[in-house]
């Protein structure tokens, strides 16, 4: 039906009522929400709603009409039903219908195999229909969507736009430069990483370079060859003939080597801590090549030539260099030497240069050691030190007196002096109590002033009032720490040789001491006292060797020797040469805490006693004060020369 013709149509009146058979009764009210049935009578609910859908344009003749605004009856006829007014149910408006869409509604109901079982498209009108002037035009059929699909192609459109933007974005936004980034980074924490860097970092002691120089051809370059044996021990207490044989060597090629160091080296008299190396085939066990090692600086090797061994003493490129240098004393001495770019080594001659005065162990912590000494290299390496040129020891008390010793070679006398140009004895003992006099000395029958009977002395009273500080003689190690009966508080030292000595009635003990700890000359231990048996205070000083007493005065404490009258004027032009390069020396700044506190423990020292004895004796005597056991049984000591004095320290 034609557009024209719909609006030619007039409605219908108000009490007719469709056919039932027609098309079922609408509700009394219409609301916004529901629609009206188009179409004819068999409309499905389906074409209902995508009618409703149809898109409405405004009427202008409607615009007039006094009767679009009013509501739709509640019965309608399908036939006579005007599209006039827009209003399609109280309260909701629905707007003019435009023309295409009166003419497809108006029009015969299509049936419901019209629609089809294809896409949901509303076909145009018949192709015989004329529009009316001023009806628009469609290009083309109308898509009517669900709400699944409208959702979904929403939410697609939506995501495509958000992409765009972003897409846009990052067109307009400068390219990023990631190397400039990072070096910007870079650049900004490098000083915060160093600083964390400086204050995480371990501070280290300082070693002094040296250059390591090429060597001679030893048997260690053939350790490796699979046609030779290395066998290598050192000599101990054997015989060489018995020590090369216990390690495999057979006797024939013993006196083989035996017979090549002819000339150069005689094995009957050999050193306990020599070592020796043996290269053998293993084919027939003959000897390579053998090396003799007394030292370092001393290798003497035989080297088959041709069949034959040849001897010869190996060039190890040794040489002699001055080093100056100050560190701080800290509680290890052998680290403190370390921080200040020493070896260990340097301990040994501080001790030479200071005997009788003090020893490195006696170096009190907080004090400064200025040091000119003369190292020996072999290979550009270090070996030992030599001798020390000067060397001083500042206390950590500004007030007290600098200690300094000077080397001196001259025709008379040769050695360590001090200051006032005095050499010690040989024997290197000092005083227990520096200056205080001797009020008993040691006597096996002396009568006993208390109990009035014959009671032997075993040892030397030095009077002293109570507080005075006492030293140790000697260094050594602790073997008794404590009360001991009429001796009171006592400690006792057993020093190298088998010397041991003993210090009674003592005030008080130096806090730190205990049972194996290791003391220095001239080290304080405690204080004069009157504990124990004794008439007042004093320092009941007794010694032994091997286990007996004997006269402590024998050992020379104290004594010394001066520069002879011809040879002061040279010292003393030598010592005020040495004087000015120690005061040269400038003295460091203490290391860090953490430095020093990470110290080994310091080697058992084996320096032999400067005073009479082997030095076999003295480097076993360290050992046998460190196995000394802890007994039971009362110590062998003088019972103290007075009446029994009870204190509190004796806990009686």
């Amino acid at each position: 039906m034609a557009a024209e013709e719909v609006e030619q149509q007039s409605p219908p009146p108000a009490s007719v009522s469709p056919p039932r058979s027609a098309t079922p009764r609408p509700s009394a009210k219409l609301g916004p929400k529901h629609v009206v049935p188009l179409g004819g009578a068999q409309m499905s609910a389906r074409r209902r709603v995508l009618e409703s859908r149809l898109p409405v344009e405004p009427d202008p003749d409607e615009s007039a009409d006094p009767s679009s605004s009013t509501g739709v009856p509640d019965t309608l006829e399908p036939s006579a039903y005007s599209l006039r007014g827009g209003a399609l149910g109280a309260g909701g408006s629905r707007g003019p219908v435009s023309e295409r869409a009166r003419g497809e509604l108006e029009g015969p109901s299509a049936p419901r195999s019209a629609l089809g079982s294809g896409p949901r498209w509303l076909g145009r009108e018949g192709s015989g229909a004329e529009r009316a002037p001023g009806s628009s035009a469609h290009a083309g059929p109308v898509l009517a969507m669900s709400p699944r699909m409208t959702a979904l192609f929403g939410g697609l459109f939506g995501l495509a736009t958000v992409t765009t933007i972003i897409a846009l974005l990052i067109q307009g936004a400068p390219p990023r430069d990631d190397r400039a980034a990072a070096a910007a980074a870079a650049s900004a924490s490098a000083p915060v990483e160093a600083a964390a860097a400086a204050a995480l970092q371990v501070p280290t002691p300082k070693k002094r370079e040296r250059t390591k120089l090429p060597g001679p051809w030893r048997i260690a370059d053939i350790a490796k060859d699979p046609a030779v044996r290395v066998v290598e021990d050192t000599m101990g207490r054997r015989s060489f003939i018995a020590a090369l044989g216990e390690k495999g060597v057979p006797k024939d090629q013993v006196y083989r080597v035996l017979k090549a160091f002819d000339e150069l080296k005689k094995f009957d008299k050999t050193g306990k801590n020599d070592k020796f190396i043996v290269a053998l085939d293993r084919k027939d066990s003959r000897v390579v090549a053998f090396e003799y090692i007394v030292s370092p600086l001393e290798v003497l090797q035989a080297k088959e030539v041709d069949g034959l061994l040849v001897a010869a003493q190996l060039d190890m490129k040794i040489a002699e260099e001055e080093v100056v240098g100050a560190f701080y004393v800290g509680k290890s001495f052998a680290r403190s030497a370390e921080w200040g770019g020493f070896e260990p080594d340097l301990a040994r001659v501080i001790d030479e240069a200071f005997a009788g005065k003090t020893s490195h162990e006696g170096l009190d912590e907080g004090g400064f050691v200025r040091v000119v000494a003369t190292e020996v290299t072999a290979l550009g390496e270090f070996v030992r030190y030599k001798n020390v040129v000067a060397l001083e020891y500042k206390p950590p008390d500004p007030a007290a007196t600098p200690l300094r010793a000077y080397s001196y070679q001259g025709v008379g006398a040769r050695g360590y002096f001090d200051d006032k140009g005095r050499q010690p004895d040989g024997s290197g003992w000092g005083s227990p109590t520096p200056g205080a006099p001797i009020t008993s000395r040691f006597n096996p029958k002396r009568m006993h002033p208390v109990l009035k009977k014959v009671m032997p002395h075993n040892g030397t009273d030095y009077g002293a009032p109570t507080g005075t500080p006492i030293y140790a003689v000697f260094r050594g190690k602790l073997t008794h720490v404590g009360p001991a009966g009429p001796c009171g508080l006592m400690v006792a030292i057993m020093h190298p040789n088998g010397i041991e000595s003993g210090y009674c009635h003592m005030s008080k003990i130096a806090p730190g001491l205990k049972v194996g700890a290791t003391v220095g000359t001239r080290q304080n231990i405690g204080q004069v006292g009157t504990t124990g048996r004794s008439t007042g205070p004093h320092l009941h000083f007794w010694t032994k060797k091997n286990g007996k007493f004997f006269d402590s005065e024998t050992l020379k404490i104290d004594g010394f020797r001066v520069i002879p009258v011809e040879e002061r004027a040279a010292y003393q032009a030598r010592k005020a040469e040495l004087d000015a390069r120690l005061d040269g020396i400038a003295l460091p700044d203490p290391p860090p805490a953490e430095a020093l506190a990470k110290a080994p423990a310091p080697a058992d020292d084996t320096r032999p006693d400067v005073g009479a004895g082997g030095d076999d004796e003295a480097a076993d005597a360290p050992k046998a004060a460190a196995k000394a056991p802890k007994s039971d049984k009362p110590l062998q000591i003088d019972p103290g020369d007075g009446d029994e004095i009870i204190g509190a320290d004796l806990k009686k």
